[in-house]
């Protein structure tokens, strides 16, 4: 979902649909009720933002152990949909009477209508197969993307000058290395050769093989994706899931999990 010029994958717009109705109700109630419940909205945001968090942490703790600074990188996404609304109800019981507490709940009942509906109503991406576009590796070898049909392929779409693609290209590079039976494939947007390799070369990353140029954006028209870096993921010639943004090698993980057959 894109709002002017900010991009939201339809989870993030939905989540944000449910915040902006709930202070909306809570902000009636503070006038009208009680003047805990401005108090209250705060609190169950907080509650539900980490144990969100907290959840998707412990499932991944055997990575996130190694580099526990980690945890605190939100924008790279993470969240346990179940533990956040679980929290939720929890939340309920900083209210000092059950009147309050039963009007929180259904507050917080057509906050999450509402987000459910946002996610209903917001358009999902096509599953759609590999293009049959033939484009340039920075080897200079021509590939064909509809040649992997049969196959498990990621297509990253990315840019040098884009900070979020070289926070996670290092990660990428070590994937590729570590899922072998998955095709990696960067599909770098209108940029010069030289400028590819210089950055490869300053930043160490062995990936000349698995770089693909793509100068004039076909990719990324033919899939209307409209920021880099957008991830996507293919198993067998069907789309099966798109990332937005900056991933991590958790939420890969999960991506590729879709993937198994």
């Amino acid at each position: 979902m894109n709002i002017g010029p900010f991009l939201f994958p339809p989870l993030v717009f939905a989540t944000l649909v449910g915040v902006l109705v709930l202070m909306i109700i809570t902000a009636v109630l503070t006038r009208r009720v009680h003047a805990q419940f401005d108090q209250w909205l705060w609190i169950i945001l907080v509650c539900m933002g980490l144990s969100a968090r907290f959840g998707f942490v412990m499932r991944h703790w055997e990575s996130f152990s190694q580099e526990p600074w980690r945890i605190f990188y939100i924008w790279q996404g993470g969240f346990e949909p179940i533990w956040g609304l679980v929290a939720g109800v929890f939340s309920l019981l900083f209210l000092s009477t059950w009147r309050r507490r039963a009007i929180g709940l259904g507050a917080y009942g057509i906050a999450l209508a509402a987000a459910l509906a946002a996610l209903a109503f917001t358009p999902q991406t096509l599953s759609k197969p590999l293009p049959d576009l033939s484009l340039m590796r920075l080897t200079g070898e021509t590939v064909r993307l509809s040649d992997y049909t049969n196959e498990k392929v990621v297509l990253n779409i990315w840019a040098s000058w884009c900070g979020p693609c070289r926070r996670e290209m290092p990660m990428l590079e070590q994937a590729e290395r570590d899922y072998s039976d998955v095709h990696f494939l960067f599909v770098n947007q209108g940029e010069q050769v030289t400028t590819v390799e210089t950055y490869l070369r300053q930043e160490g990353l062995n990936m000349e093989q698995s770089v693909i140029l793509d100068p004039r954006y076909t990719v990324a028209k033919e899939f209307d994706t409209l920021g880099t870096p957008t991830t996507l993921f293919f198993n067998k010639n069907r789309l099966v899931a798109t990332h937005l943004g900056e991933l991590s090698a958790e939420r890969l993980k999960d991506y590729l999990r879709l993937m198994r057959p």
